[in-house]
């Protein structure tokens, strides 16, 4: 939570800065290993999973041989000391290709581990982990489990013996939905990122949880530090200009296709143009950045640390409203 001084004011927990703040970052993998062997463990309750003692980061860059393949910015990417790949998604807007897309990453994460000369013996597993913020699977009389896992079995005798790629989903609709009280350690992780239950629920949480007590710690050191805050706020601004010109394409008669191009070659178009012209572009994303925060009640003097503008400057923003 965010304190603006007349009250907290709710963190996007599954925004794509505060997430890599949490589970991307070296100091803080204690906290990915936590989550991950949470996620085995939950369907595998007698033990069979493999816990993971440590991860090692990998470049989170796609870098496909073919030059005219798509190249995606993976979320988080591990390896476990065991050689098992881990690759954990977040997907907040409803994508209706979601499960397309997380073959096509599962895929190159699992073929990009091979270099020239490398035999297919050396393939670890690759283990996806998509966690949604809306259903993936339409819910019915068996499908309210939030947590689905996907293989590659045998249609006869659901022998698994492909075991290059593994699916895990976590759809927070049907926990926030059916939630009758955390009732497992994936249960609670998961009542955090997703804020099911409320602040208070998860102060109750924080005090039986020293994973959840360690994450709203640095939850607030992250809304402390006004750079990490700046990046956080231009990153939400950013993604609803995209999404934005991704509706208006739509509108205008494009194909789903041509709309996507029209917002990425918006976002890349206002990126060269920053790079070439930074001063007005960063005014600009400061001003709406301090507009934002201001319709919140910061108080001023924390939106000149975390902006970089003036006083005065936020006040002729305050007056005018622009």
């Amino acid at each position: 939570m965010m304190d603006s001084g007349n009250g907290p004011v709710p963190l996007d927990r599954l925004s794509d800065r505060f997430f890599k703040y949490l589970f991307a970052t070296e100091e803080h993998k204690d906290l990915l290993i936590a989550f991950l062997n949470e996620v085995l463990l939950d369907l595998n309750p007698d033990g069979s999973a493999r816990r993971i003692e440590d991860v090692t980061y990998r470049d989170r860059e796609s870098s496909p041989q073919h030059r005219e393949a798509k190249l995606p910015r993976f979320d988080v990417v591990a390896r476990a000391e065991d050689g098992r790949v881990f690759h954990i998604e977040v997907q907040v807007a409803k994508d209706p290709y979601f499960l397309e897309r997380s073959l096509y990453y599962a895929a190159m994460t699992y073929s990009l581990q091979l270099r020239k000369g490398e035999g297919y013996h050396t393939l670890s597993p690759v283990i996806f982990v998509g966690l949604l913020d809306f259903e993936v699977f339409p819910s019915g009389v068996q499908d309210e489990d939030y947590h689905s896992l996907h293989r590659i079995l045998d249609v006869r005798d659901h022998r698994w013996a492909m075991k290059g790629m593994e699916f895990h989903f976590l759809e927070l609709p049907k926990l926030r939905r059916h939630n009758a009280g955390p009732r497992s350690g994936l249960d609670r992780l998961l009542s955090y990122l997703g804020n099911v239950g409320g602040e208070r629920a998860m102060q109750e949480m924080a005090r039986t949880d020293s994973r959840v007590e360690r994450m709203m710690q640095l939850e607030s050191l992250f809304t402390k530090d006004p750079k990490l805050l700046r990046d956080y706020f231009i990153a939400r601004r950013d993604r609803a200009d995209y999404e934005n010109s991704f509706k208006q394409a739509r509108i205008d008669g494009f194909a789903e296709g041509q709309a996507e191009g029209h917002a990425k070659g918006h976002a890349e178009g206002r990126a060269e143009g920053e790079a070439r012209g930074r001063a007005e572009g960063l005014a600009e994303g400061r001003a709406d950045i301090a507009r934002r925060m201001l319709e919140m009640n910061w108080d001023p003097e924390q939106i000149v640390q975390a902006t970089g503008l003036s006083l005065d400057e936020i006040m002729v923003i305050g007056a005018n409203g622009n």
